[in-house]
């Protein structure tokens, strides 16, 4: 094999020649005695694709074997090996930075292949091999591999395939400036075990994992950060199995620590840990940091001089890994003017992101554009999103834990996303996550006075096997839309969108949306899970919260698009809907479908079955007279129904529920005398403003119309009295 590979390389060798005689005039630094460039073997010089059987490629789930062609004559060949976070640039400053570098080794002119095993899982890899010469240095080839991706001639990267299920045995909580504290959890019985974990881990006769070592490194974020020797290599005593945790102090403030343990018996490091902590330690934030607007005249991202745009994904970038400012950073953008996204920006690192408070105050907010400035070749907007937590770096197979990220005060925008009413459509959101992300605990999500528009896939959405726990999320004062449909259903991913894919994992431990008005924008639904029926723990539980928003013409394109769908909430959970106004509106010679539909609820997971509703003085305007009844509004799936919705569970459940009439969604006056306000008698002018077949059916310049009208009718009448609905109207 190695000699047909060596004779095979002959013919690429004359092709090279001419381009080498070129580059002898255009580069003064080449030689025409240094080697020939060989070519790691990939579909890229071969076009044989997976039909080649030497071509390079992850064998083993988590083993590379690496070919590549033969130069006659050579001293041998030098390959490189590093993650392709940290050389995605292409340039040679990174692949020549030793932090950066995983593996460097040489091998003989007669070896064609090496296989590099072990490695991590779930891991992009970059690799770089270039041909030595006899004559030393000043002669060796230039590098193959060093491409950004872009160069795909150029190029050679690996992805290994994902581990198999890992049970989740250390938290770390109790986090200050230097200590925090380990919980371990070795029984096999409370992991969630899903089959695999008797084949994959050592269990004790007592049903525990076993495990001998904890170990405490500092993360490739900050490489130099203190490491007490006690906790570099700690040997876990029976004490600390009993007692349930380790207290682990003399850690350095704002820095990252990665956190596992591990079983000695498995010689393999990536099979004998288990999950992998990573933690930021406290710190203090210093002053709130301005980012002055400053756009560089010949910024060469497309758009960014045409929108007048500062770019800040970047700046969030660098704050990520810079040990020296504290989670919690405050970043003030100034009002009236207009920043950007270039690439998906990782929020791993708690800090939050707002206008200036003077600027403000002054009616001047920032806007931010989640790029959108440019089309791509295929007609579709180019958009970025801001992503939660990060894909893991060499060394983590766990989780992170982010204190508060928060928004206030911004307009955000994708200007030239598409909906599919244009014959294409974006796939963009506010806030979504890597399908490989770490698992993250989020202290808390707050997103305050703030605008949004042409999110056309999401809003907000998690994805992935890993665990996500949000403690706290609030919406508040917000307004969202011309956001467009998906596709013809206005389907795409939930306002709020979790994947229902870990038992462990709850979004909705604690999530508020209060005070907002969202406009048309078809989605999915508002809140889902996924609709998986998990064998959720007795700590799992939702407490959902919505209040005062104010909802113009929710998902009407087609039935089936519910407020809820939580079809198998976990025992203890409790939702509170109270004192929205659900608005259903169009022309006169619109056409448009009108659906609206309130929950799908069908199970209760636990022993307890326990679930509290709070569901009260919620009202409804509609421009159909047949919808100007008392629950008329819905098409489908009312609050009060008696099947898959609140209403089933008024008899059958142990749990707390408001009297049963309070389901119902009002009018105003009675059942048996309702007083019904239509939306034009209540607002200035809320219809839409192009009708059904337009692209631009979902769309509306500004929200101003959403006024109330200054009437005695409007201040008469139960929606103004009792304040439901978005307050900003009144």
């Amino acid at each position: 094999m190695k000699n047909k590979l060596i004779y095979g390389l002959l013919i690429l060798l004359f092709a090279f020649m001419y381009s080498c005689k070129e580059d002898q005039i255009e580069d003064a630094e080449y030689s025409p005695e240094r080697e020939f460039m060989t070519m790691f073997r990939n579909d890229n010089n071969t076009g044989k694709g997976d039909s080649d059987p030497y071509r390079c490629q992850v064998v083993d789930v988590n083993d590379v074997h690496l070919y590549w062609y033969g130069v006659i004559g050579s001293a041998g060949y030098e390959i490189k090996m590093a993650l392709q976070p940290n050389v995605s640039s292409g340039l040679a400053s990174d692949w020549e930075n030793p932090a950066f570098i995983l593996l460097d080794t040489i091998v003989g002119p007669d070896v064609l292949d090496i296989i590099i095993k072990d490695l991590q899982y779930s891991t992009d890899y970059r690799f770089a091999i270039r041909t030595l010469s006899t004559k030393g240095e000043g002669y060796h080839s230039k590098w193959y591999g060093y491409g950004s991706g872009r160069q795909w001639a150029e190029y050679q990267g690996l992805a290994t395939q994902e581990r198999y299920s890992i049970p989740e045995v250390i938290v770390v909580d109790n986090i200050t400036k230097t200590s925090l504290r380990v919980n371990i959890d070795r029984s096999l019985e409370a992991s969630g075990d899903d089959g695999t974990f008797t084949t994959h881990f050592e269990i004790d006769e007592n049903g525990n994992f076993v495990m001998q070592i904890l170990t405490v490194e500092a993360s490739a974020t900050n490489p130099d950060a203190t490491v007490p020797d006690e906790w570099k290599r700690y040997i876990i005593t029976s004490e600390d199995f009993e007692t349930g945790y380790i207290d682990i102090d003399g850690l350095q403030e704002n820095s990252v620590y990665v956190i596992n343990v591990e079983n000695i018996n498995i010689p393999v490091h990536w099979d004998a840990i288990y999950n992998t902590c990573v933690i930021r330690m406290d710190g203090e934030p210093g002053e709130p940091i301005l980012i002055p607007h400053y756009v560089d005249p010949n910024d060469t991202i497309e758009g960014a001089v045409e929108y007048n745009a500062c770019r800040i994904d970047t700046i969030i970038d660098n704050y990520t890994a810079d040990a020296s400012l504290a989670e919690g950073t405050v970043f003030y953008l100034e009002g009236g003017k207009t920043y950007y996204l270039y690439n998906n920006t990782s929020l791993c690192k708690g800090m939050t992101l707002a206008t200036k408070p003077e600027d403000l105050a002054a009616g001047k907010r920032a806007k931010v554009l989640l790029s959108g400035m440019s089309l791509a070749a295929s007609g579709i907007a180019n958009q970025m999103n801001f992503m939660f937590g990060r894909r893991p770096q060499a060394g983590e197979l766990g989780g992170i834990n982010i204190k508060s990220l928060i928004f206030e005060g911004i307009d955000f925008d994708c200007p030239l996303a598409k909906n599919y009413g244009d014959g294409s459509s974006n796939g963009n959101y506010f806030i979504n996550m890597y399908s490989d992300g770490m698992a993250v605990t989020l202290q808390s999500f707050e997103v305050r006075n703030c605008t949004f528009q042409r999110m056309v896939r999401g809003f907000i959405r998690v994805q992935g096997v890993n665990r996500k726990t949000f403690e706290h999320v609030i919406v508040e004062d917000c307004m969202v839309y011309n956001c467009g449909f998906y596709d013809n259903n206005g389907r795409g991913y939930a306002w709020v969108a979790g994947d229902g894919s870990n038992a462990k994992s709850n979004i909705f431990m604690d999530m508020v949306f209060r005070n907002n008005t969202f406009y048309d924008s078809p989605r999915t639904c508002f809140f889902t899970d996924g609709g998986k029926n998990l064998d959720w723990s007795s700590s799992i539980q939702y407490k959902i919260t919505f209040e005062n928003n104010t909802l113009v013409n929710f998902s009407t394109r087609s039935s089936g698009r519910k407020l809820f769908d939580l079809r198998y909430l976990p025992s203890g959970s409790s939702i509170t809907v109270k004192k929205n106004l659900f608005i259903q509106t169009k022309k006169t010679e619109d056409t448009r479908n009108m659906y609206f539909e309130g929950m799908d609820i069908r199970f209760i997971n636990g022993a307890a079955q326990e679930i509290t509703f709070d569901i009260a003085d919620n009202y409804s305007s509609s421009s159909d007279e047949t919808q100007q009844v008392f629950d008329g509004i819905f098409t489908s799936a009312a609050f009060s129904a008696n099947k898959n919705s609140a209403g089933a569970y008024t008899l059958n459940s142990p749990g707390i529920i408001q009297g049963e009439e309070q389901l119902v969604v009002k009018v105003g006056g009675t059942p048996d005398a309702p007083t019904p306000i239509s939306p034009t008698e209540l607002m200035k002018s809320p219809n839409p403003p192009n009708v059904a077949d337009d692209p631009n059916m979902h769309e509306i310049d500004n929200l101003d119309g959403l006024y109330f009208n200054n009437t005695a009718t409007v201040h008469n009448h139960e929606i103004y009295t009792l304040g439901i609905g978005d307050p900003r109207w009144r």
